[in-house]
């Protein structure tokens, strides 16, 4: 995946840096004990951060088991790191459960650009716990029988996602040109696509990796924006308009998801909750995706500890491309 793009070690307007270290508070002084840069830097933290996102996970099953739901919540507000983190697993979940029941597979695939260390994983496996507790009608995934597929640029976050997974079937790879195989959803968070993608036939060459697509992405209105972003590397925002040219090539349809994109008017940029597959693939999706969040926002209201669970979720409005275009021009 182009490492040396990937994290933006060709730009010298930027670096990537770790420092741990202590502070002598009656001296004023400040030991540095290590420091890291570039990748290693990045791995080294990202490592610790979303290690201790599957512990906080694990630790909120088992909270389940023993009927706490508040413990549950309060555990994900204390250390899950991302808020929209459990928003963003349900997409997934209800993805493979969309394949799932459209297509009659016994066997299901997932593949994610920029996996890490797959905790999505235990997320998922929370959230069809909380399901059941909470008593909503959903067709559960046996995610132990799922193929996991990732690509990551890491070699260390390849490695060690098998070795804290091994529960699972799961298949890495350091770049995508490896993985010849097309599975039945696709994710990545819009980040990771930004790292990833300079060029909006990249886009398409990523995406078209899974049957079923679920993602965000951020484009420009305007023309091509290169912007150094907050992790300290350059991305490339890529014009709507050349997008939307690629895909009046495909006979699949995109879905945007209203309610939780947005379009800033300073920067020109607009940020797009999405799905991608077949039309009736994303009906199916759709209605399920509605169904089960208006379900679990009616089950948790009033229970407070749960607000940054549900990252303040709204019922989904979902609508085509084009016509979400068409209000922001509105």
């Amino acid at each position: 995946m182009e490492k040396q793009n990937f994290y933006g070690m060709n730009n010298n307007a930027s670096i990537t840096y770790l420092e741990f270290g202590s502070i002598d508070v009656p001296a004023g002084k400040k030991h540095i004990w290590d420091f890291r840069l570039h990748d290693k830097a990045y791995d080294w933290l990202m490592h610790a951060r979303y290690s201790n996102d599957i512990y906080a996970y694990l630790s909120m099953q088992d909270a389940l088991l023993y009927g706490s739901l508040d413990k549950a919540f309060n555990i994900y507000n204390a250390d899950v790191y991302h808020k929209d983190d459990a928003v963003i697993n349900l997409s997934k979940l209800l993805a493979l459960s969309t394949i799932q029941q459209c297509c009659q597979k016994e066997t299901l695939s997932f593949f994610e650009l920029g996996q890490t260390l797959f905790g999505c994983i235990e997320g998922m496996e929370f959230y069809q716990q909380l399901l059941k507790a909470l008593k909503i009608n959903y067709y559960p995934v046996d995610l132990h029988s799922v193929k996991w597929f990732g690509v990551d640029i890491s070699p260390f976050f390849n490695r060690l996602s098998k070795v804290m997974h091994q529960e699972y079937t799961i298949d890495t790879y350091l770049e995508l040109s490896d993985m010849q195989i097309e599975t039945d959803v696709y994710f990545a968070k819009g980040v990771t696509m930004l790292y990833a993608c300079n060029s909006i036939k990249r886009i398409f060459e990523i995406i078209n990796k899974g049957k079923f697509r679920v993602f965000d992405y951020s484009m420009s209105l305007d023309k091509e924006q290169d912007v150094v972003i907050g992790t300290g590397k350059q991305v490339k925002y890529l014009p709507l308009f050349e997008f939307m040219e690629e895909l009046n090539r495909y006979e699949d349809v995109l879905y945007i998801n209203r309610a939780n994109s947005k379009y800033d008017s300073e920067t020109k940029r607009v940020w797009l909750d999405c799905i991608y597959a077949e039309e009736s693939l994303c009906k199916k999706y759709i209605e399920l995706d509605m169904t089960i969040r208006r379900e679990v926002i009616k089950k948790l209201r009033g229970n407070i500890g749960s607000s940054r669970f549900l990252n303040e979720s709204k019922a989904p409005e979902w609508m085509s491309i084009g016509n979400y275009i068409e209000t922001i021009k509105a």
